[in-house]
């Protein structure tokens, strides 16, 4: 995690001494308090946080790494928060270590997509050249560690 965050901080302290876009790229301020918006997130979050703790609780920490894959698209705090109570301490420090991992890297790829639905062309390749940058440094660091 420190790696990815290292390359993540390094790539976007690059891109802030670029000059800033051209006037010819046009920016659509949206507010991101929109009511639908919100409670469509609401209720993705709901749903993937109550389907989370069913299969948590019926497969056991086999589960985990789906689950924080799925929570962490919306919200890396929450899927980080679970795999670390997963079992009750139970779950081998391994598992919720990829958890962890899995949460942050689906949680990048979200970002991504929110970029790409809402952000200029620009941005999003930016933002998707840096994430993935950073998502393959920790991957990487991660499974070395792992040995």
């Amino acid at each position: 995690m420190i790696a990815a965050a290292l390359i993540f901080a390094a790539g976007g302290a690059a891109l802030m001494t670029k000059t800033a876009p051209s006037a010819d790229e046009p920016v659509e301020p949206r507010n991101p308090f929109e009511l639908v918006p919100l409670l469509i997130f609401a209720a993705l979050f709901a749903v993937t946080a109550t389907t989370g703790a069913a299969l948590m609780k019926g497969m056991g920490h086999s589960s985990l790494i789906g689950i924080s894959a799925a929570s962490g698209i919306f919200d890396v705090d929450i899927a980080v928060l679970t795999a670390l109570r997963a079992g009750d301490g139970a779950t081998p420090l391994q598992i919720v270590g990829d958890a962890v991992l899995v949460a942050v890297l689906a949680n990048a790829g979200g970002r991504v997509l929110v970029a790409i639905a809402s952000g200029t062309l620009r941005y999003w390749t930016s933002l998707a050249a840096i994430s993935l940058l950073a998502a393959g440094t920790g991957v990487a660091v991660s499974v070395l560690i792992a040995r």
